[in-house]
């Protein structure tokens, strides 16, 4: 392939590329959530719903771009293209059997996902962008005034779902939510009352145990099952477990998983409905003390076992 054929389809390229971006970035604008994100990027100092939308945001003004602007957008879509694949590098060494590109349901594997990407950075290179003579179309003003758009878009779109509960205490509807984030290392050291668990449950807040052990987990959740069995083992019945059921309209007789888990008068369950996504690693647990959150865990592995 000469220079010159490479130039004439760079344009090409690029908005390829471009075009694929943009069919993630729109899944996760109209039906994705959080939890679609690799967890590393939960970890991150950022509020994970707010990253969720710029996230989103950014990817579609780099996709605006590209499409309009080749030898402009170019260099910010591979750019994104090499952090894709660094963050697929850390999902896939923490075994993570989904990239969450397109939603928990579509599985495709990072590798996978890596692969393809890779191969659209490298055809984005090979055809020498930087050189084409092509300027795009449309005017350039265009350019950052579409980017300005889907930096703010994702925000009335996705919409606010946060929780809470007024002062003449109405509580939000959940089932109007589209996901919901349950973070409950970030309660450690506050009172459960002053925290997020208490709008989850503002009408039985006041009646459950201020001392025990509090347990989020979900009908198909493997680790659930091997976490809670282990519990149902190992309890001596000596202080309060308020077992907390998230449910999914995914759940059926044929996907269950749970089967054993702490039973008795010590036991309270508790649901959250279906609805949203509950964006939350299962098994979580947190631990009270006259009503303080002294501990809190996601993604809890039984010790000496790897998941």
């Amino acid at each position: 392939m000469t220079d010159e054929t490479r130039r004439d389809f760079s344009p090409i390229a690029v908005r390829l590329a471009a075009l694929w971006v943009a069919a993630g970035a729109l899944f996760k604008l109209f039906a994705g959530t959080p939890a679609d994100l690799p967890k590393v990027l939960h970890e991150l100092p950022i509020g994970v719903e707010l990253f969720f939308k710029l996230a989103i945001g950014i990817e579609l003004a780099i996709v605006f771009t590209a499409l309009l602007k080749p030898k402009l957008g170019w260099l910010p879509l591979a750019a994104l293209f090499v952090v894709f694949d660094v963050v697929l590098a850390i999902a896939l060494s923490a075994g993570a059997e989904s990239c969450g590109c397109f939603g928990s349901s579509i599985t495709i594997p990072p590798q996978v996902m890596m692969g393809i990407d890779t191969v659209l950075l490298i055809a984005i290179l090979a055809t020498k962008p930087w050189a084409s003579a092509s300027d795009g179309f449309g005017p350039v003003i265009a350019v950052p005034v579409l980017a300005v758009a889907s930096l703010v878009a994702p925000f009335p779109i996705v919409g606010d779902q946060s929780i809470e509960v007024t002062e003449e205490g109405e509580a939000t509807d959940l089932t109007d939510l589209r996901f919901v984030v349950i973070e409950p290392e970030k309660w450690k050291d506050q009172l459960v009352y002053d925290t997020d668990f208490a709008a989850l449950f503002p009408a039985e807040i006041e009646t459950l145990p201020t001392d025990g052990l509090y347990i989020f987990w979900r009908w198909d959740c493997d680790h659930c099952a091997e976490h809670l069995q282990h519990l149902a083992d190992t309890d001596d019945m000596s202080g309060p477990i308020v077992m907390i059921r998230l449910n999914q309209a995914t759940d059926t007789d044929t996907n269950q998983a749970v089967f054993a888990m702490p039973t008795g008068g010590h036991v309270t369950h508790l649901e959250l409905p279906v609805g949203p996504q509950y964006v939350v690693e299962t098994p979580a647990d947190f631990v009270l003390e006259g009503g303080m959150v002294v501990s809190a865990r996601e993604g809890i592995e039984i010790e000496g076992h790897d998941h």
